[in-house]
């Protein structure tokens, strides 16, 4: 089977061990920032080491044109741009589109399926592909539990069968594409809070933290058409070790930094700002929950006050000398609505 994947960086990197695994034909792309990315020259980075099944480009079209599945793994914020890019390629509109990735277009509030489809994808040859797995993990062998989720049912039925193997990759599917994304992008704006937590020293919260905020989401997803109860599934509170807990999660170790050095300011030594996804995707979450908000009367208004903590933290509008006590005092407001 021939696999194309758009993006090159730790856990594009993770989803091509995978397939190589399977012996799958497997073509990575990557922008060309003249620089080469150490995996196309020795096929190793710092996460996993790929067979010579596994070939790479900088040519879009080609990656574009190698197969009918085609993944993509970059930065959420970016995926807009890069589907302008994608679309003046023939015959773009007749592949099948996996997004790997987690988070909700900051500038707007569509989740990234939504953005395909304003490109001119089919809905029905859109999945998205997530759930709590670690790079570190996966690669190391450990079993992990994925879940695949389209808008066309036969659709993530073959892709399970794609994605799952026998090397520790377990794949579900999800019915509700809409929950599922949501569930996704939001859990690393929770993993902030998480971070926060951790840094001043109140881990005890972090069990109602994941109580409060699978309400949080839930009633989200709802108010957004999707099914309340995916909150509680893996592409939320699923993900409550990755992200709440382990020291691979890049929204946690923001979220800690932060804490513990008192701002939000000059943290490159620790971590690429750029890839907290969960910095863009608070402020995305708020976007539209104000929007839905303004459409209903107050009785049916969503109320997310820690999903709004986090936003106001990472935009600098609140002090954070005491924040773990301010991330505690929302946990407590959103545990007491209804």
């Amino acid at each position: 089977m021939k696999i194309t994947i758009l993006g090159a960086g730790r856990w594009a990197s993770c989803i091509g061990l995978c397939f190589d695994r399977k012996k799958y034909d497997v073509l990575m792309w990557d922008l060309d920032l003249g620089r080469v990315n150490p995996l196309f020259l020795t096929h190793t980075n710092n996460y996993v080491t790929l067979s010579d099944r596994v070939h790479f480009t900088h040519d879009l079209e080609k990656a574009v044109n190698h197969s009918d599945i085609i993944v993509i793994s970059i930065l959420s914020q970016k995926v807009d741009e890069f589907m302008q890019k994608v679309k003046q390629i023939k015959g773009y509109d007749k592949k099948t589109y996996v997004l790997c990735m987690k988070g909700i277009e900051a500038t707007t509030g569509r989740r990234l399926s939504e953005i395909l489809i304003d490109n001119g994808v089919d809905k029905n040859k859109i999945a998205v592909f997530v759930g709590p797995g670690h790079v570190q993990s996966i690669s190391a062998g450990q079993s992990t539990h994925m879940t695949i989720s389209a808008y066309d049912s036969e659709l993530a039925k073959k892709l399970q069968k794609v994605f799952q193997n026998e090397h520790g990759m377990n794949v579900s599917i999800t019915k509700d594409i809409i929950g599922t994304e949501i569930g996704a992008a939001a859990k690393n704006v929770y993993g902030i809070a998480s971070g926060i937590l951790s840094g001043s020293h109140l881990e005890q919260e972090k069990g109602p933290l994941l109580s409060a905020s699978t309400h949080e989401i839930g009633n989200f997803i709802r108010a957004m058409g999707g099914d309340y109860k995916t909150a509680s599934g893996l592409a939320f509170a699923g993900e409550v070790e990755t992200t709440f807990f382990s020291p691979f999660s890049k929204n946690l170790t923001y979220g800690k930094t932060i804490a513990e050095r008192k701002t939000t300011e000059n943290l490159s030594d620790v971590l690429d700002i750029n890839s907290v996804e969960g910095i863009m995707t608070s402020h995305a979450l708020i976007k539209k929950m104000e929007e839905f908000n303004k459409k209903v009367d107050s009785s049916n208004e969503i109320k997310m006050p820690i999903a709004k903590a986090v936003s106001d933290i990472c935009s600098g509008k609140v002090p954070l000398e005491n924040v773990g006590k301010y991330i505690s005092e929302k946990i407590t407001e959103s545990l007491n609505i209804d």
